[in-house]
């Protein structure tokens, strides 16, 4: 027969580690914990995109009715051309077409009634309105790193597609102002 001192000795030192079964058990919860916060979490950069498209949609309408409004001003109806629209600079001139709309920014006077009618004045009524070199934008046939890929659309609209998410688009219609910002993912 044992000691009593020897069976108690034995009952009480501590346990060192974990078992199998508490470390199976901890793996499957981080496992189920996974499962359920990653599509959250893969959500959040997706989120950060529609947003930023939105809100460059939202600027981008703003400069356009600011322009709108200059020409309404100045002009009241017709074509304009150099019309300065940012500041006296040459950098600061918009051409509207015959809506009284921008349709393109060139530092010319041989254009009679300017038209927005190529991927070109796209990329330079973007420029004009945002007035500095962000967000960036270049021809979508380019392999250009920039912010948004420009399009031309028959007759006089554009279309600028997010680089990140090329289902992300702003665009515009120069025949009547209009500027929609398409910001569904999964389009």
């Amino acid at each position: 027969m044992q000691s009593p001192a020897i069976f108690s000795a034995k009952h009480t030192q501590p346990q060192a580690g974990f078992t199998l079964i508490e470390l199976v058990v901890v793996i499957i919860v981080l496992g189920i914990l996974a499962v359920i916060a990653a599509p959250k979490f893969l959500n959040l950069s997706e989120d950060a995109q529609v947003a930023q498209v939105k809100n460059t949609g939202g600027a981008f309408k703003s400069g356009i009715n600011l322009a709108r409004s200059v020409w309404a001003v100045k002009v009241g109806s017709g074509p304009a051309e150099n019309l300065p629209v940012y500041g006296e600079s040459d950098d600061a001139h918009v051409d509207f077409n015959a809506n009284g709309w921008p349709a393109q920014h060139y530092f010319t006077d041989t254009e009679a009634s300017p038209q927005l009618d190529n991927v070109e004045d796209c990329i330079s009524v973007w420029q004009i309105i945002f007035q500095n070199d962000e967000p960036t934008v270049s021809d979508a046939a380019k392999a250009d790193e920039t912010d948004y890929k420009a399009t031309y659309n028959s007759p006089a609209a554009c279309t600028y597609q997010y680089s990140d998410n090329m289902n992300l688009s702003i665009s515009y219609d120069s025949n009547n102002g209009s500027v929609v910002v398409d910001s569904d993912p999964s389009s």
